[in-house]
């Protein structure tokens, strides 16, 4: 069974952040979980190009006080939903920062928003959540600005892709323990790629190739789950053909997710760069907040089948 009893929420008071806090605080009363709240208050800027910059202390100090106020009203918020709440401001780098106090008080789940103040989330999530996301020794959920929670948080529709990785057994079991905390309805995805031009399947023409494809990922998604969760969660299954990041956000439209819950493979040298390629794709596009489940520690080999394969 998934556990969350400490979730982590960074917020720069932004409006963006103001709806992570909101889910955060939502997923804390579902799971009975302490919520601490963390405001990082970047390091003051002392040198230029040519020389130091003149600085009016004042001004910092007026910002920290109101960064205290507005921290102090985030956790009333909070409180005021029933939940165990801790506030704390830390100066430093926003982003190493985050990730010291999740490994420091061995945080569950992270919660934050796509991008803070600076916007652009097309070009980039924000340095601070793309460092989080490829780092954290956590599952982290992103909030996009695009899912406001104007009436009230909800997890009554999971979507969560399904590849046969280890990665996403790792996704379904925490998909399948959010279904069990929200009594959510869960749906299983497979997405089976287009044919290579060139591949070990060129034997096959492109209707023997889906066909293959389809009664694989059919297969995936029965067993992705155990009997006995069927018997108390409402399953449905699709399998949907084309590049797996456009069809997981186009499924997120459809059913109108409240979630999407996915894996992302192991963390190799590329990872300095992208954290998954699918679920990269889906972060920054989503409809809905994602919640990203990283590999555990063990042997992450792909499993030696077929052509239908999502790769998060």
């Amino acid at each position: 069974m998934v556990t969350i009893s400490h979730i982590l929420c960074p917020t720069d008071f932004s409006p963006v952040s103001a709806n992570a806090e909101t889910y955060a605080a939502a997923l804390a009363k579902y799971y009975g979980a302490r919520l601490s709240l963390v405001h990082i208050d970047p390091p003051m800027p002392v040198m230029a190009p040519y020389g130091e910059i003149p600085v009016d202390i004042r001004l910092f100090d007026e910002q920290r006080r109101q960064a205290e106020q507005d921290l102090a009203a985030a956790g009333a918020r909070a409180r005021a939903g029933g939940i165990a709440v801790g506030t704390s401001l830390v100066g430093g780098y926003p982003g190493r920062e985050v990730l010291a106090l999740a490994r420091e008080q061995d945080v569950d789940l992270i919660v934050l928003g796509s991008h803070g103040r600076g916007g652009l989330e097309h070009l980039l999530l924000g340095s601070v959540a793309e460092k989080v996301l490829r780092k954290a020794p956590c599952p982290v959920m992103v909030v996009p600005s695009a899912a406001p929670p104007e009436h009230g948080v909800r997890f009554a529709r999971i979507l969560c892709p399904v590849d046969g990785s280890p990665a996403s057994a790792d996704a379904v079991a925490q998909a399948v323990d959010l279904a069990r905390e929200t009594d959510g309805q869960l749906t299983l995805v497979h997405v089976v790629e287009p044919m290579p031009a060139a591949s070990e399947f060129a034997v096959l023409d492109a209707e023997e190739y889906r066909r293959a494809g389809e009664a694989y990922g059919a297969r995936l998604l029965r067993e992705a789950v155990s009997d006995d969760v069927r018997t108390w969660c409402r399953i449905d299954e699709r399998v949907l053909e084309g590049k797996p990041s456009d069809r997981i956000v186009d499924a997120a439209r459809n059913l109108g997710a409240d979630v999407i819950v996915m894996g992302v493979r192991g963390r190799g040298a590329l990872d300095l760069l992208a954290f998954g390629s699918t679920a990269n794709a889906v972060v920054r596009q989503a409809p809905c907040p994602v919640f990203v489940v990283h590999p555990k520690a063990r042997d992450e080999r792909r499993p030696a089948v077929m052509p239908a394969t999502v790769l998060v």
